[in-house]
């Protein structure tokens, strides 16, 4: 089977392979199978492993504007970086800096740290005297959160930026840190002696027990992945981080759904909502697959995945945080639906079916419900493919374009447009499909018996 992706996309894979967990290959190798320039290696780790949006199977092409321009300036978070974050209502958990280094003709300043309780994004502006030779990365070499006599060695998952002028000399970025509860529990001298068991445990996110406030120190030597001097040089910044604005505007809600119908030891723990996020965290074991969640909120306004991380014990248990945006203040509670991803599913009459460019298509993806395609065209040499359903579905990858040959047609990642309340998503993809014959098909199965309704007033 080959799989037609956007390169800018494979890149980023390939970029990125240390980042991907051992644990997600099965499903980064499901959906990505076969991909010509595939090269993804990982080592095996017992680890609470953090995979970032550029890298893991939903990318950061998916998020959308939500914080206003006027926010973001009022808060210090760089208006070109808008497009990239679904931040809700950052200026809630946001600690204003202006710390400013020089080093070799390029100017630092940190202007803002934003932290959910568990999300902690560092946003930065960035000037040189010469141009940059490529996007600048503040990703530090050393980076460590310390409180009370307590060390941790910390690693960003993931960094936005984008250039403020056509010379390329100015810069706005954002370095993303995710900190579980291991992160301010398992210290650097600890961390040696770990079993994968005091991991499982430790990738959870516990806002009640963190401390009222933390530092960050960040170094960094080198600016860009290239070598190039004019890109090197010293950076060191120091901050506090205060953590009682995460707790005073989150609400945790102990959710104990048993899911074991769908696999071993499946089961939904607690759910946190905060400003920018709602977090979900969940057990299961590894044989059961990969099981992922979709939300809506009872307006009907799906919540879209932003990113995760896994833990895993010994015996094989797993435990998840998965990550979404939180666009609406206003929800009164929330639907999740169970799904699996599999892109090695068997084409059925339940799951398929012939592609209609010139009308419309009802693609099953159950016995009872459609995504239903209401509108293609062409434009510049891509397929605009509009579609909607009546239920929650995986708008990461929807469908699939098979054509006569056995070839399967993917969406361009960063082209595609997501749902929003009462508006139909987009799916974008290379070439013309409103010539020729094709079937379509859902690689996704959906637990719409096991969807559950959660109550955040309780």
């Amino acid at each position: 089977m080959t799989n037609m992706f956007d390169d800018n996309f494979k890149d980023k894979l390939r970029d990125n392979s240390n980042h991907i967990p051992e644990r997600l290959q099965a499903k980064i190798d499901d959906t990505l199978a076969n991909l010509p320039d595939k090269n993804q290696h990982r080592k095996r780790k017992r680890t609470a492993i953090i995979w970032s949006a550029a890298v893991a199977i939903l990318a950061i092409f998916l998020v959308s504007v939500q914080l206003s321009p006027s926010l973001a300036s009022s808060i210090g978070v760089p208006n070109k970086l808008i497009d990239r974050l679904s931040l809700g209502d950052a200026e809630k958990v946001s600690n204003e800096a202006n710390i400013v280094q020089e080093s070799n003709g390029v100017e630092i300043s940190i202007t803002n740290a934003i932290f959910d309780g568990y999300y902690l994004l560092v946003s930065y502006h960035a000037e040189s005297d010469q141009p940059f030779s490529e996007s600048p990365s503040l990703f530090p070499e050393e980076s460590k959160i310390a409180f009370d006599g307590f060390e941790s060695t910390i690693s960003p998952s993931n960094e936005v930026g984008e250039f403020l002028d056509n010379n390329k000399k100015a810069y706005d970025g954002m370095v993303i840190f995710p900190l579980n509860k291991e992160a301010f529990t398992v210290s650097d001298t600890d961390k040696a002696n770990l079993d994968p068991d005091i991991l499982l445990k430790g990738n959870q996110i516990d806002i009640s027990e963190l401390p009222k406030q933390f530092k960050l120190d960040m170094k960094a030597t080198a600016l860009g992945f290239k070598e190039d001097k004019n890109m090197e040089g010293e950076w060191k910044f120091s901050l506090q981080v205060n953590t009682q604005k995460a707790a005073n505007n989150s609400n945790t809600v102990d959710v104990n759904k048993d899911l074991s119908a769908l696999g071993t030891d499946v089961m939904v723990e607690k759910i946190v909502i905060t400003p920018i996020r709602i977090h979900l965290q969940g057990v299961q074991h590894e044989s059961s697959g990969i099981i992922d969640y979709l939300i809506e909120d009872n307006h009907g306004e799906p919540k879209h995945w932003k990113n995760g991380s896994v833990g895993v014990g010994s015996d094989g248990t797993e435990r998840m945080l998965s990550n979404y945006e939180n666009s609406n203040p206003l929800m009164e509670s929330l639907k999740f639906v169970p799904y699996k991803l599999d892109m090695g599913t068997q084409l059925t009459d339940e799951n398929s079916t012939l592609f209609q460019p010139n009308g419309e298509t009802k693609l099953p993806i159950s016995k009872d419900e459609y995504i239903t395609i209401s509108n293609t065209e062409v434009k510049d040499g891509k397929t605009y493919i509009s579609y909607h359903a009546d239920v929650p579905v995986n708008e990461f990858l929807p469908f699939v374009i098979k054509d006569k040959s056995g070839a399967d047609h993917i969406r361009i990642l960063d082209e595609s447009v997501s749902s929003r309340a009462n508006k139909d998503a987009i799916v974008v993809l290379e070439g013309n499909f409103l010539d020729g014959e094709y079937t379509i098909y859902s690689p996704n199965t959906y637990y719409f018996e096991e969807a559950f309704t959660v109550d955040l007033d309780k």
